[in-house]
Order: C-alpha cells, then sequence, then structure tokens
C-alpha cells in the first residue's frame, strides 16, 4: 500500500510539474487567461486525464499480483453412494451410503516473484501511466497553441482595423479640402466623386475586416466553452514578441516535446515488454495452501479435531511450445527498434517545423524593417503631394495615388507583424510550449 501511494505521489507531482511549466507564446494576460479556459472547457484534455486516473488504477491492480491471494471457499454437502459402486474386494455386501461434508476453509496461494515477472509487470504499468500523461500534455499544447493563433490573427486584425481608422480620418480631411476647392471653382466635381468613392470603398473593406473579426472571435469562444453569441472581445494592438536568441534548433530543445517525451517512454516500455517475454522462460513457482475446518456432521464442525492442513508448493515451467517463446522474444525486441526510429522520425519532424518557424520569424523581422523604411517613405510621399494639391500645382489623382500607397504599406506591415505572431505561435508548440 505505502508503495502504490509513494508512485501515485510521483506520478501527480510530475503532472503537476509540468503543467506548471507550460509557458505562453508571449506575454499578454488575455490570452493567459483565454488559455486558461480553454484548457478548463477541452474535452480532449478531460479525456486525456480521464486515461490518466485508469492508467493509474491499472498502476494497482499489477501491484496487486505481488501480494498473497488468499481466498475463502465454504462448503456443505451431501453425496448418496449407490450400492452398486465399484469396490476393491469382491463379493462384498456394500450398502448405499449417505456422506455429508462441512467444511469452512481457507485457500491462500504466493507467487515467488525471484524472475521480476510481476515486478516488470508493475513497471509496464507505470510507464503506460506516464505515456497517458504525457497524452494530456500533448492535449494541452494543442489546445493553447491553437487559441493563441487564433487570438494572434484577431490582433493582426485589430491592427489592420486602426490603419483604416486612421486613413479614414485623413481621408475624411482631404475630402473637406476638395470640397472646399470644388466650392470656390478651383477643381471639378470629379475630384469630389473621386475622393468619396476611395472613402466608401475604404469603408467596405474595414466592414469585411470587421466581419472576419467576427468569425475569428467565434472560434475562441468555441474554443474556450463560452457563449457564442454573447462572447466578445475588446480590440487592443498586437502583443509584444521578442526575438528568438536560438542561433538553430538542436535536439535538446526538442526534448521538452511531449510528443517525444511519449515516444521515449514507449521505447522503454518495449524494453520492459523484452524482460517480461524472457520470463516466460523462466519456471513460475507458487506457495499454496489451505486450512481449515472440516466435518461429517454440523455439530462438530467447530470441534478443535476438525482442523485440516495443506501446505505445498509448485512449479510451472514451458517444455516445448513450438518456440512460441522465443519468438516472442525476437517480437518484443523488434518492436524496441521499431520505437527507437519512431523517436528519431519524430526528432526529425520537430526540428523541421522548429527551423521553419524560425526561420520565417527571422525573415518577417528583415521585412519588417524594410517595411518601416517603406512606410516612412509613402508618409513623406503623400505628405508632399497633399501640400502641392493644395497649392494647385498637381491634379487629385497623383494624391489617390500618394494615399493608396500609403495605406497598402501600412497594411502590410501590420499583416507581417500578425505573420510574426503566428510562426511564433507555431515556434512556441514546435519546442514543446517552451
Amino acid at each position: 500500500m505505502n508503495r502504490s501511494i509513494l508512485v501515485l505521489a510521483f506520478l501527480s507531482v510530475t503532472v503537476l510539474q509540468a503543467r506548471a511549466q507550460e509557458g505562453r507564446p508571449f506575454a499578454d494576460p488575455v490570452l493567459s487567461d483565454l488559455i486558461d479556459k480553454g484548457l478548463a472547457f477541452s474535452p480532449d484534455v478531460k479525456n486525456a486525464v480521464s486515461r490518466v486516473d485508469e492508467a493509474r488504477v491499472r498502476v494497482r491492480v499489477a501491484e496487486s499480483f505481488l501480494k498473497p491471494t488468499v481466498r475463502g471457499n465454504p462448503l456443505v454437502q451431501t453425496q448418496s453412494l449407490s450400492p452398486n459402486r465399484p469396490v476393491q474386494f469382491a463379493n462384498v455386501n456394500v450398502q448405499r451410503v449417505q456422506v455429508s461434508t462441512f467444511q469452512i476453509p481457507v485457500d491462500a496461494s504466493f507467487e515467488l516473484d525471484f524472475f521480476k515477472r510481476l515486478r516488470q509487470g508493475v513497471q509496464l504499468a507505470q510507464i503506460q501511466t506516464q505515456v497517458s500523461e504525457a497524452d494530456v500534455r500533448i492535449a494541452r499544447l494543442a489546445i493553447a497553441s491553437e487559441i493563441a493563433r487564433v487570438y494572434a490573427l484577431v490582433r493582426a486584425n485589430d491592427a489592420e482595423q486602426q490603419v483604416f481608422t486612421r486613413t479614414l480620418s485623413s481621408r475624411d480631411s482631404v475630402l473637406a479640402v476638395v470640397r472646399e476647392r470644388f466650392r470656390i471653382g478651383l477643381t471639378s466635381e470629379m475630384d469630389v466623386r473621386r475622393a468619396e468613392t476611395e472613402i466608401a470603398g475604404l469603408k467596405t473593406q474595414q466592414t469585411a475586416l470587421q466581419r472576419s473579426r467576427h468569425e475569428l472571435t467565434n472560434g475562441l469562444a468555441i474554443l474556450t466553452g463560452q457563449d457564442v453569441g454573447a462572447y466578445s472581445l475588446t480590440p487592443a494592438t498586437l502583443p509584444e514578441y521578442a526575438t528568438p536568441t536560438y542561433e538553430n534548433i538542436t535536439v535538446d530543445l526538442l526534448r521538452s516535446r511531449p510528443d517525444i517525451q511519449q515516444s521515449d517512454l514507449l521505447t522503454n516500455a518495449a524494453d520492459v515488454q523484452v524482460g517480461i517475454a524472457r520470463t516466460a522462460l523462466k519456471p513460475r513457482i507458487n506457495l499454496l495452501g489451505s486450512g481449515g475446518l472440516q466435518s461429517g456432521t454440523i455439530e462438530k464442525v467447530l470441534y478443535p479435531t476438525s482442523y485440516t492442513y495443506t501446505v505445498g508448493a509448485g512449479a510451472s515451467f514451458p517444455i516445448y511450445e513450438g518456440k512460441r517463446n522465443r519468438e516472442n522474444i525476437n517480437l518484443a525486441r523488434q518492436q524496441v527498434q521499431t520505437a527507437k526510429l519512431a523517436v528519431d522520425q519524430k526528432v526529425v519532424t520537430a526540428q523541421r517545423e522548429a527551423e521553419v518557424a524560425l526561420d520565417n520569424i527571422r525573415d518577417l523581422e528583415t521585412q519588417l524593417t524594410n517595411q518601416q523604411a517603406v512606410i516612412q517613405s509613402a508618409r513623406q510621399t503623400e505628405r508632399l503631394v497633399r501640400e502641392v494639391y493644395a497649392k494647385g500645382l498637381t491634379t487629385y489623382l497623383d494624391v489617390l495615388d500618394a494615399q493608396r500607397t500609403t495605406i497598402d504599406a501600412e497594411r502590410q506591415l501590420v499583416q507581417l507583424q500578425g505573420q510574426r505572431l503566428v510562426y511564433a505561435v507555431a515556434l512556441w508548440k514546435s519546442l514543446g510550449g517552451k
């Protein structure tokens, strides 16, 4: 019992430590709250936790085989022996005999685990529990990363809508200038209509962004178990994200991935299976005993002289089974090799995923630096064109062209920032939530 309690305590601490080490892809209290709600709601996580509980019960079942088995088998029996029954001597007058038996025995057995068959079974059950715990971490990481990805898209949408809000405010002031110039006869009505058409087009694009945001927030509500109709998310700026300091992705960085940890555990389980298969070639030794009270009449069943017992030991070992046990050992060894290859494959896949995310983050940072310069130049150009237009030295088409260039550059910037956040989530997930 003490051993069971210690094992369960160790496993519980392992899960709690794993959960405590779970981070977030970027610092944002709103995102952290959403992830907490999503993890508490997720049916996938709940199912995985339930499987952990099942595995812990299996550990206790496996440990029970290390203890003696004691069973009571009370018996009350009456037997009538035929007068025609076979007897040892001929010409004997055989009578019908009524035999009653009253028996209160206790049977006990205990397997001597000399070759660690039972203890290896317990070890296998414990490893399988850890595999189930890795399933919990895999489910939690999947839910958290999906919530973070959708959240990043929402914030990128917010940033893009802010670009439209600033642009519309600027266009309204330009439209006022165009209308005033038209009123005093310095420009044609065509310029007024162009300015109004441009503003209407921007509002239409902004409405499309609002519709897209509504779909994204609905997705967050579903992921976090909240009422879709009542859920809302206040607009905010893009979260800050520090540039990763990794020069490259090493295997050590990937060891925190729960799927790789699970594959390592499955390899360990396969190793234990080899040991269990080997014990099939060894004898199984059992201590056997039975004791109790036995009498032919119920009145004497509790007399001290009615006690009876048997004590002994038994062994069972294979003699010939068509090489089945040898082949089972070969099979278990091959399963170890397969499990090791699966680990290698997952490491390669994980390294590729992390490298792709890291490379994209670095490339996007270069693009962002260049895009900042593009925006600065576009804004200066727009300012100069508007000044020239106000003096009547250029057409409104030049103003529209400069304005379109500016908003396109600003939208491109926030889209790049949003992509960078999405790849940051991908990198975080590929490193096991590190």
